[in-house]
């Protein structure tokens, strides 16, 4: 887990290196933005109930449309359910590229990220109560938003790969309502 943050750490300082000596200070936006805001999400699976969460992503702009950046994200997920499944939350760390279509203020987007899922451990009460560690795993989620001044709407589905396949049900669907500090027009 320490090398996972360490290495994402190495990223974003290399990262911002990059994209500020690629971008500097010419263009119509500012080169530095902190997106955050709220998630629902739905999981595509019937094992487990919807859950809501909160997100923080910095970005950078490479140029006056395409964003880069890291996410932190964290998804509770209903207590229990029918099943007997208890799985409290899930932490994604994600690389962010998101392509803004136009430059003014409504500002239609489309992106992905790509990073690590700690899925944690799921605990089963069926007879007895049991805890499976489910642990890292890869993922990737496709979005779409919408981003007018300050305010940011964005559907995304994330996948996640190499699943138990008896707990399989992880991949989600997440409407986001947030905002976003600087980024903003020179």
């Amino acid at each position: 887990m320490m090398k996972k943050i360490l290495s994402l750490l190495f990223f974003c300082t290399i990262f911002s290196g990059i994209s500020l000596a690629q971008y500097g200070s010419y263009g119509a936006f500012r080169s530095f933005r902190i997106d955050a805001g709220g998630t629902y999400s739905s999981p595509s699976g019937e094992e487990l109930k919807s859950g809501y969460g909160f997100y923080v992503n910095p970005k950078f702009h490479m140029n006056d449309n395409i964003l880069l950046g890291v996410k932190y994200e964290n998804i509770a997920f209903d207590s229990e359910n029918d099943s007997g499944l208890n799985v409290p939350e899930i932490v994604s760390y994600m690389a962010t590229i998101d392509y803004y279509m136009t430059t003014g203020n409504l500002r239609p987007f489309a992106g992905i990220d790509i990073g690590i899922y700690e899925l944690g451990t799921m605990e089963v009460k069926i007879f007895e109560s049991k805890d499976f560690e489910l642990g890292s795993k890869f993922g990737i989620a496709p979005k779409i938003g919408l981003s007018f001044g300050h305010l940011d709407f964005t559907l995304q589905y994330n996948m996640i790969f190499d699943q138990n396949e008896r707990f399989d049900d992880f991949n989600h669907t997440s409407v986001k309502l947030g905002f976003h500090l600087g980024g903003g027009k020179n």
